[in-house]
C-alpha cells in the first residue's frame, strides 16, 4: 500500500505537503491548487487510504462517523442507516458500523469503533443501556442518540415526539367513531412506553382502553400474531372496533392472525401501526400508521455530532413531530355496542 512518503518521493515534494493536501490544510502554507490537485489525483490513482488513528493523534479529522445500531433485523433501522449513509456521503464522511444489544456483550463490538478514532458517534435505538458510552465521552468524541431513553452525561438526543404521535392516532380513530380500542405490543420498553402514552390520552379523550399483563415474545411479528390470537379467543364476539399496534412489524403479525381467523381489516376491525416502515404501504390492506421523521432526525443528529459549532455547546435534546399516514386499514366504525378487550404481549 502506498504511503504519504512514497507519494512525496514520486512527486519530488515534502511529505508534510502531501499530508496537508490530503487533510485540506495545504492552503495554510500557500500551496497552489495545481499542486494539491496533483497530490490528490495520485492518492486516488494509487488507492491511498489515510490512517484514522494517525490523523487523530495529530488532531486532524478522520472524516469518519461511528454508527451503533440496536437491531439490524428491524426494517426501521435499515431506513435510518440508509439516511445516515446518504448524508455522510454528501458531507464527505465514511461510516463505521456496528451493532449492540442488551442481551450480549456489546463492549467488544463498540471497542472496535474506538480503535478507528471516529470524529463522532451516532446511536440508533431507544431505551437501551449505554453503559459503554463513557469510553467515547472520555475521549472527547461527540455522541448523539436517535431515539428515546435515559439521560447520559455528554449525550445529545434526537427523538420522535411519541406523545404527539399517539395523540394523532387516537384523534384519527375517534374521528371515525371508534370509542373502544385495543392495544398490542411486546414487553420491550419502546412498546410499553407507547402503551402508557396511549392509556393517558385515551382517558383524556373518553376512549375505553383495557390492557392486560405483558408477555415476553422476542419476535415482533410473532408477538403481533399471538397477541391478536389471544384477543380473538378471549373477546369472542365482543371485539374492539379498532386496535393500535405498537409498531408496524407487530401490526403485520396481527393482520395475519385476523386473516387466518376469517376477519376482514378494516370491515370487521380497524388496525394501525407506528413507524411507517417500507412494508407498511405494501400490506393488504395498506396500514394506517405514524411516520417517524427519520430524515429530519438523521439530519439533526448528524449536525449535532459533527458540526464543530454545535459541539462547543452543551448536549441538546430535540423532539421532532411525526406525521399521520392514513391508508386503507382504518375506516368509520359501524359496529353496534362493541366491547373492548385488548391484550399486550
Amino acid at each position: 500500500m502506498i504511503t504519504q512518503k512514497d507519494m512525496a518521493r514520486k512527486l519530488g515534494i515534502s511529505r508534510s505537503l502531501v499530508s496537508r493536501a490530503l487533510t485540506g490544510t495545504a492552503a495554510d502554507i500557500g500551496a497552489s491548487e495545481e499542486t494539491v490537485l496533483k497530490i490528490r489525483r495520485m492518492a486516488e490513482k494509487c488507492g491511498y487510504v489515510q490512517n484514522a488513528a494517525a490523523l487523530s493523534l495529530r488532531g486532524d479529522s478522520s472524516m469518519t462517523v461511528g454508527v451503533a445500531v440496536k437491531d439490524f433485523t428491524d426494517p426501521f433501522f435499515g431506513k435510518m442507516i440508509g439516511e445516515i449513509q446518504s448524508l455522510g456521503r454528501e458531507r464527505g464522511f465514511s461510516l463505521l458500523l456496528t451493532g449492540y444489544s442488551e442481551g450480549g456483550n456489546p463492549q467488544v463490538d463498540i471497542n472496535s469503533l474506538l480503535r478507528y478514532h471516529p470524529d463522532a458517534l451516532i446511536i440508533c435505538g431507544s431505551h437501551v443501556d449505554l453503559y459503554w458510552l463513557k469510553s467515547f465521552i472520555a475521549k472527547g468524541i461527540p455522541a448523539v442518540q436517535i431515539g428515546a431513553g435515559k439521560t447520559y452525561a455528554g449525550l445529545s438526543r434526537v427523538e420522535m415526539d411519541e406523545e404527539y404521535g399517539m395523540s394523532l392516532l387516537l384523534n384519527h380513530l375517534k374521528s371515525l367513531g371508534h370509542r373502544e380500542i385495543g392495544f398490542i405490543g411486546t414487553d420491550s420498553e419502546p412498546s410499553l412506553n407507547r402503551k402508557r402514552i396511549l392509556a393517558k390520552f385515551a382517558t383524556r379523550m373518553g376512549i375505553s382502553l383495557k390492557l392486560s399483563n405483558s408477555i415476553s415474545v422476542k419476535d415482533q411479528a410473532d408477538a403481533g400474531f399471538n397477541a391478536m390470537e389471544f384477543l380473538l379467543q378471549r373477546a369472542g364476539k365482543n371485539l374492539p372496533s379498532a386496535v393500535v399496534a405498537a409498531d408496524d412489524f407487530t401490526a403485520q403479525g396481527a393482520l395475519k392472525a385476523l386473516h387466518e381467523d376469517g376477519l376482514s381489516v378494516p370491515k370487521d376491525i380497524s388496525l394501525t401501526g407506528v413507524d411507517d416502515i417500507p412494508a407498511a404501504s405494501l400490506t393488504i390492506p395498506a396500514l394506517t400508521t405514524i411516520r417517524s421523521p427519520i430524515t429530519e432526525m438523521v439530519q439533526a443528529a448528524f449536525s449535532l455530532a459533527v458540526d464543530k459549532a454545535a459541539n462547543t455547546r452543551k448536549p441538546k435534546s430535540l423532539k421532532l413531530k411525526p406525521e399521520l399516514i392514513i391508508r386503507a386499514s382504518t375506516v368509520k366504525n359501524n359496529h353496534v355496542n362493541p366491547v373492548i378487550l385488548s391484550k399486550i404481549l
